[in-house]
């Protein structure tokens, strides 16, 4: 393979730079104008969820949001007469958005704080997955996002600092620095890309190169992922810091891909006497379902740590509430979203645990003997049900008793000698057969089992998440 690969270095060295530039500028052009046009369409649609949030200062956006619709058009329309740049293209109006996002913090108030901030981070996502440009343009707008922003937000009296903070502030600068890099990894593997086909497309190699070329491309794309993990799982915190609050516990966590759908949440606070376990499993697994995890983290922070919300029934209420607010932006005639999460709670407070579920259920298994309460029969997000309801239990048990709230990853995985699912009544039994270890010994062999089950030769059907709590 030397051989190969040095041919090929030499053939790319020897693409002129008026050639790759041109394949570039074609390449550009396809997302850059596709992202201008969108910019010229939906920019002035969103002054409708501003008379909602803002109807003080709705039109006032709406001539500052049709001033960049009509300075996009011009420049979409006069790109060829005047030789226009669809890199300068689409510069222009994702500033132009930016800044006038920023200004819209001078008219807010706490309330809508974090709905601004997610529209924002919409921005800056989709300008990440449309844009190609060099990274230097990235570079120019965040800075000036952020110093935009940092000026409006404190010029305006009725923002708290802090609640800015917490409603958005520190996701907007991380989304803004994955922004840049993911549109300059977008950009160096494109030119790449282009040099390596124009080079291939010339000489006429072998398959054998284009695959060296793909695999390489692929390790950077999976090099990015792996740090989105290492990022999620900053977020989502060391599961054994559960282990000190219960006389036994365990958390077993195993994504399906790099990237977990599935993710867990804790929170104590002495002074309260509060103790907080939640399982939750979002719709899809990987990147979309991991982005879902990041949302629900935040809010989930928000509104107990935040706002100090402690019965379950009410956190699953406001969590819906927040979830469909983030989705509530689209355009109207496109397709709903129906992405969300299925969520377990348990609250200890005072001697007494309260469980609320949207969807899955709690197990509790007391001197062998399992009962099983069902979660209510409403997801988090989704928008086919106009009401929603969330049932509470408030359950007094003996000392011993081992709760289980999980994610339907583990009896959904396909295996065994007929390749079939793992199935509810088979967990559960497993469940009370093991129930009488410890909970560290239960963990290993509830993933000793799922192992067998799945074979060494197959991968998760989905994402597993287990938790289990021995009451004190």
């Amino acid at each position: 393979m030397t051989k190969p690969i040095v041919e090929t270095k030499d053939l790319i060295s020897q693409i002129s730079d008026q050639s790759w530039k041109q394949e570039l500028e074609k390449a550009s052009s396809r997302y850059n104008i596709i992202a201008a046009w969108v910019a010229v369409f939906f920019d002035p649609l969103f002054a409708f969820t501003d008379y909602i949030n803002m109807p003080q200062a709705w039109m006032q956006l709406l001539f500052i949001r049709l001033g960049v619709a009509a300075i996009t058009l011009a420049l979409i329309l006069f790109r060829k007469k005047y030789h226009i740049s669809a890199y300068h293209i689409i510069l222009v109006p994702f500033l132009l958005i930016s800044l006038q996002n920023a200004y819209t913090y001078s008219l807010i108030g706490n309330d809508i704080l974090l709905g601004h901030s997610l529209n924002y981070m919409a921005l800056l996502i989709g300008g990440a997955m449309f844009i190609l440009w060099r990274w230097n343009y990235s570079v120019v707008v965040v800075v000036l996002s952020a110093l935009s922003t940092a000026f409006f937000v404190e010029l305006n009296p009725l923002i708290d600092k802090e609640q800015f903070f917490v409603k958005g502030g520190f996701l907007l600068v991380a989304v803004g620095a994955f922004m840049i890099i993911l549109i300059k990894a977008r950009y160096d593997l494109t030119v790449k890309e282009i040099k390596a086909r124009l080079a291939l497309k010339a000489a006429n190699k072998e398959l054998g190169e284009q695959k060296e070329i793909v695999e390489i491309s692929s390790k950077k794309i999976t090099d990015s992922i792996q740090y989105a993990r290492r990022i999620q799982e900053s977020i989502l915190g060391n599961p054994f810091r559960m282990e000190g609050w219960f006389s036994d516990s365990f958390v077993l966590f195993k994504p399906k891909d790099i990237l977990s759908g599935d993710f867990y949440w804790f929170y104590e606070n002495h002074e309260d006497n509060i103790k907080i376990v939640i399982a939750a499993d979002c719709t899809g697994h990987g990147v979309p379902a991991a982005m879902m995890t990041v949302l629900g983290n935040s809010i989930l922070n928000e509104i107990v740590i935040q706002r100090k919300v402690y019965a379950p029934d009410l956190i699953l209420h406001e969590l819906d509430k927040r979830i469909m607010e983030s989705f509530s932006n689209r355009a109207e005639g496109e397709n709903k979203v129906n992405d969300g999460m299925d969520v377990s709670i348990l609250s200890f407070h005072d001697g007494k645990v309260i469980f609320a579920a949207a969807k899955n259920p709690l197990c509790i298994v007391t001197n062998g003997v399992m009962k099983v309460i069902a979660g209510s029969k409403f997801p988090i997000g989704s928008t086919q049900y106009k009401e929603k309801k969330f049932d509470t239990h408030e359950l007094t048990l003996e000392k011993g008793t081992r709760l289980y709230i999980y994610s339907d990853g583990y009896q959904d995985q396909f295996g065994g000698a007929n390749n079939q699912k793992y199935l509810s009544k088979r967990f559960k039994e497993f469940l009370v057969q093991t129930s009488t270890v410890p909970m560290a010994e239960q963990k290993n062999k509830l993933l000793n089992e799922f192992e067998e089950w799945k074979g060494a030769d197959k991968k998760n059907t989905d994402d597993v998440l287990i938790i289990g709590v021995e009451v004190n």
